[in-house]
Protein backbone atom coordinates (compact mmCIF):
# COMPACT_ATOMS: atom_id res chain seq x y z
CA UNK A 1 0.00 0.00 0.00
CA UNK A 2 1.45 3.35 -1.04
CA UNK A 3 1.14 6.39 1.21
CA UNK A 4 0.09 9.67 -0.45
CA UNK A 5 3.27 11.09 1.04
CA UNK A 6 5.33 8.88 -1.27
CA UNK A 7 6.48 10.65 -4.42
CA UNK A 8 7.62 7.58 -6.31
CA UNK A 9 7.80 3.88 -5.69
CA UNK A 10 10.54 1.85 -7.37
CA UNK A 11 10.12 -1.90 -7.18
CA UNK A 12 13.49 -3.60 -6.71
CA UNK A 13 14.20 -6.44 -9.12
CA UNK A 14 15.98 -8.50 -6.48
CA UNK A 15 14.33 -10.66 -3.86
CA UNK A 16 13.14 -8.91 -0.67
CA UNK A 17 15.86 -8.06 1.83
CA UNK A 18 15.85 -6.86 5.42
CA UNK A 19 15.32 -3.34 4.02
CA UNK A 20 12.37 -4.17 1.77
CA UNK A 21 8.94 -2.73 2.47
CA UNK A 22 7.18 -5.01 4.98
CA UNK A 23 4.02 -6.77 3.88
CA UNK A 24 0.80 -6.40 5.84
CA UNK A 25 1.49 -9.76 7.50
CA UNK A 26 4.64 -8.53 9.21
CA UNK A 27 3.62 -4.98 10.11
CA UNK A 28 5.21 -5.39 13.54
CA UNK A 29 8.64 -6.47 12.32
CA UNK A 30 11.08 -3.58 12.70
CA UNK A 31 12.67 -2.41 9.46
CA UNK A 32 16.24 -1.23 9.93
CA UNK A 33 17.37 1.27 7.31
CA UNK A 34 20.84 1.36 5.76
CA UNK A 35 22.21 4.92 6.19
CA UNK A 36 24.16 4.56 2.92
CA UNK A 37 20.85 4.43 1.00
CA UNK A 38 19.26 7.45 2.72
CA UNK A 39 19.37 11.08 1.61
CA UNK A 40 17.59 13.88 3.48
CA UNK A 41 16.84 17.15 1.68
CA UNK A 42 14.55 20.14 2.26
CA UNK A 43 11.44 20.68 0.18
CA UNK A 44 10.59 24.10 -1.24
CA UNK A 45 8.37 24.75 1.80
CA UNK A 46 11.06 23.65 4.25
CA UNK A 47 9.88 20.19 5.27
CA UNK A 48 12.32 17.32 5.53
CA UNK A 49 12.23 14.91 2.58
CA UNK A 50 13.69 11.42 2.59
CA UNK A 51 14.87 9.49 -0.43
CA UNK A 52 15.66 5.82 -0.06
CA UNK A 53 17.84 4.96 -3.07
CA UNK A 54 16.13 2.66 -5.61
CA UNK A 55 12.98 2.53 -3.50
CA UNK A 56 10.99 5.67 -2.66
CA UNK A 57 11.01 9.39 -1.97
CA UNK A 58 8.92 10.66 0.94
CA UNK A 59 7.84 14.29 0.59
CA UNK A 60 7.58 14.75 4.35
CA UNK A 61 9.26 12.68 7.00
CA UNK A 62 8.49 12.62 10.73
CA UNK A 63 11.41 11.77 13.03
CA UNK A 64 11.24 10.36 16.56
CA UNK A 65 13.81 9.19 19.06
CA UNK A 66 12.98 5.66 20.17
CA UNK A 67 15.18 6.04 23.27
CA UNK A 68 15.09 9.80 23.97
CA UNK A 69 16.63 9.59 27.44
CA UNK A 70 18.94 6.60 27.45
CA UNK A 71 20.23 6.76 23.86
CA UNK A 72 19.09 9.99 22.15
CA UNK A 73 21.61 9.85 19.27
CA UNK A 74 20.74 6.39 17.99
CA UNK A 75 17.61 4.42 17.07
CA UNK A 76 15.67 7.10 15.20
CA UNK A 77 12.24 6.22 13.81
CA UNK A 78 11.49 7.68 10.37
CA UNK A 79 7.82 7.89 9.39
CA UNK A 80 5.83 9.05 6.37
CA UNK A 81 3.26 10.57 8.75
CA UNK A 82 2.43 10.31 12.44
CA UNK A 83 1.25 6.68 12.08
CA UNK A 84 3.15 5.15 9.13
CA UNK A 85 6.68 4.15 10.04
CA UNK A 86 9.16 3.83 7.19
CA UNK A 87 11.88 2.28 9.32
CA UNK A 88 14.48 2.69 12.03
CA UNK A 89 17.84 4.38 11.55
CA UNK A 90 20.15 2.79 14.13
CA UNK A 91 23.21 5.03 13.71
CA UNK A 92 22.50 8.46 12.18
CA UNK A 93 26.19 9.42 12.39
CA UNK A 94 26.75 7.19 9.33
CA UNK A 95 24.66 9.57 7.15
CA UNK A 96 26.32 12.07 4.82
CA UNK A 97 26.97 15.46 6.47
CA UNK A 98 24.03 17.35 4.87
CA UNK A 99 21.53 14.56 5.63
CA UNK A 100 22.76 14.38 9.22
CA UNK A 101 22.36 18.15 9.58
CA UNK A 102 18.74 18.03 8.35
CA UNK A 103 17.92 15.06 10.57
CA UNK A 104 19.41 16.85 13.60
CA UNK A 105 17.39 20.01 12.82
CA UNK A 106 14.20 17.94 12.72
CA UNK A 107 15.05 16.22 16.02
CA UNK A 108 15.86 19.58 17.62
CA UNK A 109 12.47 20.96 16.54
CA UNK A 110 10.59 17.94 17.85
CA UNK A 111 12.49 17.62 21.12
CA UNK A 112 13.04 21.26 22.01
CA UNK A 113 13.42 20.99 25.79
CA UNK A 114 14.89 24.01 27.58
CA UNK A 115 17.02 23.21 30.62
CA UNK A 116 15.98 24.93 33.86
CA UNK A 117 19.02 26.39 35.62
CA UNK A 118 17.30 28.32 38.42
CA UNK A 119 13.81 28.43 39.94
CA UNK A 120 12.87 31.93 41.11
CA UNK A 121 9.41 31.03 42.37
CA UNK A 122 6.57 28.55 42.12
CA UNK A 123 3.20 30.04 43.05
CA UNK A 124 0.02 27.95 43.29
CA UNK A 125 -3.46 29.33 42.71
CA UNK A 126 -6.58 27.20 42.15
CA UNK A 127 -4.53 24.09 41.36
CA UNK A 128 -2.39 25.81 38.72
CA UNK A 129 1.27 26.41 39.51
CA UNK A 130 3.03 29.39 38.00
CA UNK A 131 6.76 28.74 37.57
CA UNK A 132 9.26 31.54 37.06
CA UNK A 133 12.59 30.06 35.99
CA UNK A 134 15.88 30.72 34.25
CA UNK A 135 16.76 28.55 31.24
CA UNK A 136 19.61 28.66 28.73
CA UNK A 137 17.21 30.79 26.64
CA UNK A 138 16.57 33.31 29.41
CA UNK A 139 14.03 33.97 32.16
CA UNK A 140 10.51 32.69 31.50
CA UNK A 141 7.22 32.07 33.27
CA UNK A 142 4.95 29.12 32.52
CA UNK A 143 1.92 27.38 34.05
CA UNK A 144 1.65 23.76 35.20
CA UNK A 145 -1.66 22.07 36.02
CA UNK A 146 -1.64 18.84 38.01
CA UNK A 147 1.90 18.45 39.30
CA UNK A 148 1.52 14.68 39.77
CA UNK A 149 0.79 14.20 36.07
CA UNK A 150 3.10 16.88 34.70
CA UNK A 151 6.32 16.47 36.66
CA UNK A 152 8.07 13.22 35.81
CA UNK A 153 11.07 12.11 37.83
CA UNK A 154 13.76 9.99 36.21
CA UNK A 155 15.94 8.48 38.94
CA UNK A 156 17.94 9.56 40.64
CA UNK A 157 17.09 13.29 40.42
CA UNK A 158 16.20 14.30 36.87
CA UNK A 159 12.86 16.05 36.35
CA UNK A 160 10.78 16.78 33.27
CA UNK A 161 8.14 19.47 33.76
CA UNK A 162 5.34 19.82 31.19
CA UNK A 163 3.41 23.10 31.05
CA UNK A 164 -0.24 23.66 30.07
CA UNK A 165 0.80 24.19 26.41
CA UNK A 166 2.64 20.87 26.23
CA UNK A 167 6.14 22.38 26.35
CA UNK A 168 8.67 20.29 28.27
CA UNK A 169 11.42 21.60 30.52
CA UNK A 170 14.38 19.58 31.80
CA UNK A 171 16.06 19.73 35.19
CA UNK A 172 18.99 17.29 34.77
CA UNK A 173 19.63 17.03 38.54
CA UNK A 174 17.55 19.16 40.90
CA UNK A 175 20.03 18.43 43.73
CA UNK A 176 22.63 20.51 41.88
CA UNK A 177 20.46 23.65 41.74
CA UNK A 178 21.10 26.53 44.14
CA UNK A 179 19.52 26.29 47.63
CA UNK A 180 16.49 28.49 46.83
CA UNK A 181 15.69 26.56 43.63
CA UNK A 182 16.10 23.26 45.47
CA UNK A 183 13.60 24.36 48.16
CA UNK A 184 11.03 25.36 45.51
CA UNK A 185 11.37 21.94 43.88
CA UNK A 186 11.20 20.03 47.19
CA UNK A 187 8.05 21.90 48.24
CA UNK A 188 6.21 20.90 45.08
CA UNK A 189 7.36 17.34 44.51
Amino acid sequence: MQNENTEKQITPAAAPTVNSVPSEQDDFTPRYLDPDTLTFTRSEVGTARLEIRKEACYLRVVVRRLMPLSNPNQYISLAADEDTEIGILVDPSALDAKSLEILQEELDKRYFTPTIRKVYRVKEQFGIHEWEVETERGRITFLVRGLNQNIKQVPPARLFVTDVRGNRYDIPDYRELDAQSYLHIQRHL
